[in-house]
């Protein structure tokens, strides 16, 4: 049994226990728009904390599910080929458990590609890897769908909390450091708590989404490249 700080209800954080289940299940890494360098990082720790999930989990291994469309860099490479070259190439994982699309570019639409996904795969729990500012707004919208889903936080503390096996034990620093890298600073966690504010009223009164999607594709007009 391990133990994981999940965010159950969109108001408060509790301490659950917690095993991995014998059914399928997945983990779930949230997008991040690609606007600097910070926000780059946290992409990676999200990912980095993927693949220390996936490894430290017993047969049958959790799926990895990726949705979101953007695109990085100059040449703009889509988010979904950097997250795979990450898991495969960097992090070791078989490219069997990865589920990649470029569907989404707001959390809306992620959370529904995770019912989508869910429904194909059979998936029975889905575990959604975002930063501690998004877990909330994150979990609430899970929670409207009737999806069961749970958020952990990308947090260095998680580590602690995991059976990293032994044969991988080269990669847990690396992957240590792309969590604790991928913490927002001080300004950058302001801005994203006023955002997840705005959104968050946004959502009360438009459940549906269509403001946040709209505004998605005003912010993020080239996300499906």
């Amino acid at each position: 049994m391990i133990t994981w700080m999940i965010v159950q209800t969109h108001s408060n954080l509790d301490n659950a226990d917690l095993t991995w289940p014998d059914t399928p299940s997945a983990l779930m890494i949230l997008g991040k728009r690609q606007g600097t360098r910070k926000e780059n990082k946290q992409l990676w720790g999200r990912v980095a904390l993927a693949a220390a999930l996936w490894h430290s989990a017993p047969q049958p291994k959790p799926y990895i599910f990726f949705a979101a469309s953007d695109v990085h860099g100059p040449a703009r490479t889509p988010d979904a080929e950097i997250v795979r070259r990450m898991l495969v190439e960097k992090f070791e994982l078989p490219s069997d458990y990865l589920i990649l699309r470029r569907w989404a570019n707001c959390t809306m639409l992620e959370v529904r590609a995770a019912r989508t996904l869910g429904r194909i795969y059979h998936i029975t729990q889905t575990f959604i890897l975002t930063h501690l500012y998004h877990a909330q707004r994150a979990q609430r919208y899970f929670n409207e769908v009737h999806l069961n889903a749970g958020v952990i936080p990308v947090h260095p503390d998680i580590l602690l909390e995991i059976n990293f096996p032994e044969s991988y034990a080269d990669l847990l620093p690396d992957l240590r450091a792309l969590i604790e890298d991928s913490q927002p600073t001080w300004l950058d966690l302001s801005r994203e708590h006023i955002i997840e504010w705005l959104l968050g009223r946004a959502h009360t009164i438009d459940p549906r989404g269509r403001f946040e999607r709209t505004l998605a594709h005003i912010l993020r007009p080239t996300a499906y490249g």
